[in-house]
Parts: C-alpha cells; sequence; structure tokens
C-alpha cells in the first residue's frame, strides 16, 4: 500500500498484536509453450509487410489476432478492448505500442495488451509496460524481471502504464543494466474496463505471470526461461502469488525466486482495521466485490459507506483518501462487519504464504515503515517457516519510512537475484525447529 496519509497510532497497535502472535522469530540482518506466449512463442511480431501502421483509419484498434501480435501507434488503439475478447492462452500479447523516445536508456519500451484469465475463468485483457534491453541477448536468452506494482489506486488513470515514467518504471535500468527484459503489468481492471481486484492476490498473480509470459513475444525480445519475482507493498502480496501459481500457470517458465518487499499481508487484521484506514478498506470492498460475486459490500460497510464506495473509480490513491476523510471511519464500516462471512473467509484466503514454493523468498521491510508495519511480515514470515519454505527476512534498521526504504530493498533485491543465477545457495533465516 503507497500512500502520504500518515497512519501510525492505529498501526502501531496492529504491529503489537501482531508480534505476540507471531510465532517464529527473524533474522534483522539488515504457460507452457503451446498454452500461453512467453517463453517459446513467437519473438517476431506482426506488422504490415508494406510497413504501414496496422491502426483502424479512425485510430480506434484494429481486429486483433492470436496467431500474430499486432503494433498499433496511438494510446487510444492500445488502450481499445476487442469486442468479442478472444479465447486464446493466457498470456498471449494481442497488442504493442512503441513508447518512442524511450524513457528507459538502452532499451525499447513498449505499452502491451495481453490476454489473461479472470478468477471465474472468463478471458479477459490486462495491459502494461514491457522494456527490452537494445543490447545483444546471450545464447540462452534473457532473464526476464516482472513487477508488480503497489498501491496507486483502482481507476484505469492510476495504472502504471498511463504514466509509463515513474513509479516501478524506474527500476528498469537495474534490469536493462543486467540485460534484463522487465515488465509491469497494470493488473486485471487498471487501463481496461471493470474495477480492479485490490488484494485479491490470484488476479494479482495471473496478471503477473501473464505480463511475463507476453512479453516474450515483443520484437527482439530473445526471452530465455528464467524469471525473476519482484514486487513492495501491495506489489510484494501480488508477487507472492505469483511466486505460488507460477509452476502450474507457467510451466516453462524458471522462476529464480520472488523478492516481497513491506508486503501487504495479514488481509483479515487489516479489514477488521479498515475503519481507521477507510481508504484502503474502501479499495479492499470495492476489489473484493469485483472478483467474488458473493462478497456484498452492505455486510462491511455501512450505507452511508456503500453510497460512497465509488470514490474508488475516480483518482488515485490520495484522493481516494480525501474523498472518505470527512466522517470517521465509524459511520463508513460497520462494526464487526469484517468478522462476517464471506469477508472473514476472504481475508485470510488471501494471506500469501499459505503454499510452499520450491523457488526460495526474500522478504526486506524497514523497521520504520509508516504505511505497512513490520510486524505484518513478521507474521507472514513465521506462517512460512512453518511450511518449511526457504525464506530470508531481512528488517531494516532505520531504514526510513515506507516509501523511503523502497531503493534500497530494491537494490537488495537485484543483487540476491545475481547471486541466485550465479549459483549461490539461497539461505533461510528461520530459526531451526
Amino acid at each position: 500500500m503507497t500512500s502520504r496519509t500518515r497512519l501510525r497510532p492505529l498501526l502501531v497497535l496492529l504491529v503489537a498484536a501482531l508480534l505476540l502472535a507471531a510465532s517464529c522469530s527473524d533474522d534483522s540482518s539488515g504457460g507452457a509453450t503451446g498454452e500461453a506466449g512467453g517463453a517459446g512463442a513467437s519473438t517476431t511480431a506482426a506488422a504490415e509487410e508494406d510497413g504501414s501502421s496496422s491502426e483502424a483509419a479512425d485510430g480506434t484498434s484494429p481486429e486483433v489476432s492470436l496467431d500474430a501480435p499486432v503494433e498499433v501507434e496511438t494510446d487510444d488503439a492500445l488502450y481499445a478492448v476487442p469486442d468479442p475478447i478472444p479465447a486464446g492462452d493466457h498470456g498471449t500479447l494481442l497488442k504493442y505500442q512503441e513508447i518512442s523516445p524511450s524513457p528507459v536508456e538502452g532499451a525499447t519500451t513498449y505499452r502491451v495488451m495481453y490476454l489473461s484469465e479472470s478468477l471465474e475463468g472468463e478471458p479477459i485483457v490486462v495491459t502494461g509496460v514491457t522494456v527490452v534491453p537494445d543490447a545483444a541477448a546471450p545464447a540462452d536468452g534473457r532473464t526476464t524481471l516482472t513487477i508488480a506494482h503497489g498501491t496507486s489506486g483502482i481507476a484505469d488513470e492510476c495504472a502504471p502504464s498511463k504514466e509509463a515514467e515513474g513509479g516501478e518504471l524506474l527500476l528498469a535500468g537495474l534490469a536493462v543494466s543486467r540485460g534484463w527484459i522487465m515488465t509491469l503489468t497494470d493488473y486485471e481492471g487498471m487501463g481496461t474496463p471493470g474495477r480492479h481486484p485490490y488484494l485479491v492476490g490470484e488476479s494479482e498473480g495471473r496478471s503477473t505471470i501473464d505480463a511475463a509470459l507476453a512479453a516474450g513475444a515483443l520484437p527482439d525480445a530473445e526471452q530465455g526461461s528464467a524469471l525473476a519475482i519482484a514486487g513492495y507493498s501491495q506489489g510484494g502480496h501480488g508477487a507472492l502469488f505469483a511466486g505460488e501459481i507460477a509452476p502450474e500457470w507457467a510451466p516453462d517458465l524458471d522462476v529464480i525466486g520472488t523478492f516481497a518487499g513491506a508486503p501487504a499481508t495479514e488481509l483479515d487484521v487489516i479489514m477488521k482495521a479498515a475503519g481507521g484506514v477507510v481508504g484502503f478498506g474502501m479499495m479492499i470492498v470495492a476489489g473484493y466485490e469485483a472478483a467474488y460475486p458473493e462478497a456484498d459490500p452492505s455486510v462491511f460497510l455501512t450505507d452511508e459507506g456503500v453510497s460512497r464506495l465509488d470514490v474508488v473509480d475516480e483518482g488515485c490513491t490520495g484522493e481516494i483518501f480525501s474523498a472518505v476523510s470527512d466522517v470517521p471511519g465509524s459511520e463508513l464500516v460497520r462494526a464487526g462487519g469484517a468478522d462476517e462471512e464471506p469477508w472473514a473467509s476472504l481475508g485470510l484466503e488471501n494471506n500469501p504464504g499459505q503454499v510452499r514454493t520450491e523457488a526460495p523468498i526474500l522478504i526486506i521491510h524497514s523497521d520504520e515503515d509508516d504505511v505497512v508495519p513490520v510486524g505484518l511480515s513478521a507474521a507472514l514470515f513465521a506462517r512460512m517457516c512453518g511450511l518449511d519454505q526457504v525464506v530470508e527476512r531481512r528488517v531494516l534498521a532505520g531504514g526510513g519510512s515506507h516509501t523511503g526504504a523502497a531503493p534500497a530493498a530494491y537494490a537488495q533485491a537485484m543483487d540476491w537475484f545475481d547471486g541466485l543465477i550465479e549459483g549461490t545457495e539461497p539461505v533461510t533465516t528461520c530459526p531451526a525447529a
């Protein structure tokens, strides 16, 4: 979760509760080819033989084909959703638009649209940004870094690809300097129709993995099978779920490891505290309603809260917080609503770390985090240790605020990925049984 709103008093109480619950201490050291586009998929994008644009004359999206992606020139064409959405393999790249000049030196940057799948099994389209290095690829193909982004809001205007200059895209240089592809999903429902299923783990995970699959079909991608998964805040939540589903969702990709920085976790606890963090609460309720037909907002929110739920559809995180700041949270969130079904079960279901992964995990969290309490990742770490997960948790002593700690966390994560590629044995900081 990323917000300029100061939430320290409530979060300190959450930390205390979670630390009491945590039973495991931490180390404070500071789709298969033919099933989805991607590894093994065609790396040659379709273009008109005469060199002309394949974009329709009226500037709207051309017809898309599952046989080869289509290059478009305008934003309107890129974001226009095919009607009907083709029922193809998740991770298939449908369209791409080169961003010129590239905001990333030494690389070509694209906006992309690709196929994914909703939790109900329906084909959907997802957008994002992908950066392909200009340098020659190694003989075994490029490693791909797929990033799940932190909270920016729910509305389409908050999608990272709409800006394509700031946010996690600033990390692209770390990947390009290594010769890696970097891809950044917008997530389901951001940049495309429908509400984004905010903090719905499997939705985030599918979008994140499918972005990596789609990247392999871009011009000169020359993608190998190695995949690094990363995310911070909401992105840490999404990255962990991506790592959990990757072996079945994209078996041709070889996950090196998963980095989760200050991950949003213990959703059941956060939901119980929604009255004190109403902006996040409204996004969670709206997102869960979008993903789960049984998730009735009126069970969680008061009548006044339900009447204001549409605030998530306009403006980004700061605007959402401002829109609900004029009344106490108790007037918007029902007391005990998070304990009612299906909300209680959905909160627990969307906690990461309930599945052991073969690939190692790195968690990094600042002890001064002012948005996501460090105790949340302590509880996550304890759960992972109980599964015998290979997981290293680093607490950055005096590491700074939530956003302030992100650059150092990502720098450490990239070094960690380098070590794994070079054959360094991953360590676990779980205490001995």
